[in-house]
């Protein structure tokens, strides 16, 4: 029975894994506004898979590389999917070298932040967030008129600055929880869970979009306030 504890935090990153497979899908339907939200429930499973392996004492190297995969695939794939189901003519072998640039980012990305888990901040921001962010302001720009017939281009520009932004060194994030000041952690966890709420309930992605992306641009400098 005390293995069955292990299922549960595996059992979640499945689950999101899941979720990425089904947003990659629907943008390669060309729908990634529907696309959009699988992404970012696979962010609020990302982030629970963590929280369930430490409440039941269910760490394991497995889970940390299956946790990966699901990140790759849920962060790095889907999102790049996204991106091609903003174009108005569908795939163009053109749209491969951002979507390339970006999956590759995303797991270089990956591969250095297992090197680096051991540490509390960590160079470079999360894919997590970035996919989330892109997978958001995807949703936000679709719903409000900003089309792929007219600015393709800008949504694959934003897609490689991501994957730069995901390989920058002097970018330094901290874990949410572990940031300079008391308030900082407090107003970060409100954040947070403000934004699962809105993305369970499918509503606000324009709050979803100006929290997180606000996050990512912030982040850098908290972390670097703690020294």
């Amino acid at each position: 029975m005390k293995s069955l504890r292990y299922l549960v935090p595996s059992g979640i990153t499945l689950l999101a894994l899941a979720c990425g497979i089904i947003a990659a899908v629907y943008g390669a339907k060309g729908d990634p506004v529907e696309g959009s939200w699988w992404v970012l429930y696979a962010t609020i499973l990302d982030r629970m898979d963590g929280l369930a392996a430490r409440a039941l004492n269910a760490c394991t190297q497995f889970g940390v590389w299956l946790d990966s995969t699901s990140d790759f695939v849920a962060f790095g794939v889907a999102p790049a999917f996204l991106f091609l189901g903003t174009s108005p003519t569908g795939f163009e072998p053109i749209l491969v070298l951002p979507m390339a640039i970006y999956i590759a980012a995303c797991g270089v990305r990956l591969t250095r932040f297992s090197l680096q888990e051991a540490q509390h901040e960590f160079s470079g921001a999360p894919s997590t967030l970035v996919g989330g962010v892109y997978a958001v302001g995807i949703n936000v720009a679709l719903i409000h008129g900003v089309s792929g017939e007219d600015y393709l281009w800008l949504f694959a520009l934003v897609l490689v600055i991501f994957s730069l932004a995901m390989n920058t060194s002097w970018l330094r994030y901290g874990k949410v929880g572990g940031l300079a000041t008391p308030w900082l952690n407090y107003l970060g966890i409100t954040v947070v869970a403000a934004c699962a709420l809105c993305i369970v309930l499918r509503i606000l992605p324009e709050f979803v979009f100006g929290a997180s992306f606000l996050v990512m641009i912030t982040a850098p400098f908290m972390a670097t306030a703690e020294k």
